[in-house]
Parts: structure tokens; sequence; C-alpha cells
């Protein structure tokens, strides 16, 4: 039986991809930083390590005799050289990337193709591409077996539901009492895949030798803007409410509110992510999860475990809304822009 590993294999991406591998037939180990309190898999063995920690988890890896391996949680050039190091009956490794290595593109260079130019601004993104570095080179001078997968949005059993300018949920329960909710520019386009559909792509690159050597985008294959995807969710809860606009200069000036550096240097650009070479490849890859049902899924996770806060324990959507109204009362009685 073929021996697979996935790294992070009962996080969002992982517990999608560790089910398919045991549905295709695979003797399958994960491994988590901690054990929880009920493995949901009956068929799978769990080890317990630190990625932090280099040689605690060298020691519960060496030795296992992995052949496919799924890494999750590999971030650092330093922990892609571990992995060529520890693997030695390696036959193919998938390590995942992120969309935020190609940094700010033009907006002639939409949609985003894996030959691009890699310009990331993100700090994550900026490891994310030295990690990637490591891994090709020595695909190309080692034969390392590697296949890279860079994802934009792949959203489902998350403790947070991605929204446009914040990591919270408290947007959600803002829509149910009927309240406005704070966006950026709706117009910016990016890809959502509902983490299902992602699995996939993992079992189908195992299957095909010539993944290997190769980096793909993993994502939906249709692009939305963010009113469609904040639409959407509306849709999902029945009630609609007014999206208010607001300039990243006025969030970043709040008092009450921290902009993160994943929508600063992230999620203000344009994330539109060519699906073509993904579909040519890798044909087990075939995304059905529409926006609306994805949505419900996440919410219906979110609610069933309870992390849908109450909205009225935070005052800073309030207060930026309340303070682009004056504004754009101010800008009418003066008769700005006429």
């Amino acid at each position: 039986m073929r021996k697979a590993l996935v790294i992070g294999g009962l996080g969002n991406i992982g517990y999608s991809v560790t089910k398919a591998l045991l549905q295709c037939g695979y003797d399958v180990t994960i491994l988590g930083r901690n054990r929880p309190a009920v493995i949901p898999f009956a068929d799978v063995q769990m080890i317990c390590a630190d990625r932090q920690d280099r040689e605690g988890f060298r020691t519960v890896l060496q030795g296992g005799g992995y052949e496919y391996v799924v890494d999750l949680a590999c971030f650092t050039a330093q922990d892609a050289e571990q992995d060529c190091e520890i693997f030695p009956q390696l036959k193919h490794l998938i390590v995942i990337s992120s969309g935020a290595v190609y940094g700010a593109l033009a907006g002639r260079e939409i949609p985003i193709r894996e030959d691009m130019q890699c310009r990331p601004q993100w700090r994550y993104g900026i490891h994310k591409k030295e990690m990637e570095e490591v891994l090709m080179r020595k695909s190309r001078e080692e034969d390392l077996p590697v296949t890279i997968f860079r994802p934009t949005v792949t959203y489902g059993r998350q403790k947070t539901i991605v929204r446009q300018i914040a990591s919270d949920n408290s947007w959600i329960d803002r829509i149910r009492r009927g309240r406005p909710i704070v966006t950026g520019n709706l117009r910016i386009l990016r890809n959502f895949l509902y983490v299902d559909d992602a699995a996939g792509a993992f079992t189908g690159a195992f299957a095909h030798e010539e993944c290997k050597g190769q980096v793909y985008n993993l994502c939906g294959l249709k692009p939305y803007d963010w009113g469609d995807y904040h639409s959407a969710m509306m849709q999902v809860l029945g009630k609609n409410v007014a999206m208010v606009e607001i300039p990243l200069k006025i969030m970043e000036s709040s008092r009450t509110f921290q902009v993160s550096e994943m929508i600063s240097r992230n999620f203000i650009y344009n994330g539109y992510y060519s699906g073509e070479k993904i579909a040519r490849d890798i044909p087990e890859f075939s995304p059905a999860t529409t926006l609306e049902e994805g949505l419900a899924r996440a919410v219906d996770y979110l609610d069933r475990n309870g992390l849908i806060p109450d909205c009225r324990q935070y005052r800073w959507e309030d207060e930026l809304i309340e303070a682009q109204r004056r504004a754009e009362k101010w800008l009418e009685r003066e008769g700005v822009g006429r």
C-alpha cells in the first residue's frame, strides 16, 4: 500500500486531502502540533510535532518510509530544506505555497499565470517565494519529485471566514441583524475555492508524473469581485444590507481597527488567477461547489462551533461607517467634485 503523510492533516485543506487520500487507498499518517480529543478518521495514524522544533520534527518523521508527502505547513526556505532531507523514500512531494508570491501585478497581467514574475511585498509571500526557490532548485538539480500549489482563497472549515477588509466573523452577525458592512473597493477580483473541491488536485497530482517539477495555481476557476462575494453571503443569510466602501487610508487612521498586512499588501490588488494550467494537467481537479453553496457550508460550520460573535461587542465598523458618512455629507455641502 502507498504510504502517505499529510503535514497539517486536520487543518482546513488538510482534512479534505486526508479524506481523499483514504478514499484512493493510501495508507495515511497525519502530523499535527497537538492531538485532538477525537481524530475524525478511523483509518489513519496520527503523530504530533511542532514544525518549529526542527530536531523533534526530524526525529518523529525519520524512518517512517513515507513515499507520498503533502506539506501544508512548509513556510520558509529552512522548512523546504528539511523536507528534502528527511524523506529518503520520497516518490512525490506536494507543498502548499500561496498566491501571495505574485505580489502587486499590473492590470495588464490579469489573469495571473504561473509563469509571471513574482514580486511579493507581503512578508508571508516573501517567505513562500524563498521556499519555492529552494524546492524548484532541488527539482532541477537533484530531480526532487515536487509539485507546488499556490492557493488564493480556500475557505470552508476555518475558525474565520474571509472578508475583504478583516479576519473576523462579526460581519456575518451584522448582516443577520440588518446592519451595513464595511468594504474596500468592491470591483477588485479574487478567486474563491471551497475547500473540499481542492482535494482532487492533490490526489490527481500524485497520479500524474508530468506534475513533478511544476507549479500550479490552486483556485476557483471563475473570478468574482468582492461585491459578488459579499452579495452571495447576503443571499445565504437571507438578508440584504448596504456595503459601505471606505478607502484604505481612512481605515488605517482608525483608532479602534487594525488593518492587517493581508489587507494592505494583498487584498488591495486584483487576485484573478488563471486555472488553465491545472485544468489541463490535473483533470481530477474539477471544482463543482458554487460560491453560495460553499458559503452556506462554511457558515453552518461556524454556527455549529459557536464561532460567530455578537457584532454589538465591536465598535469599529459602526465608527468607520459614521466617519465615512460624515465625510460624504461635508463634501456634498461644500460642493466638492461638482
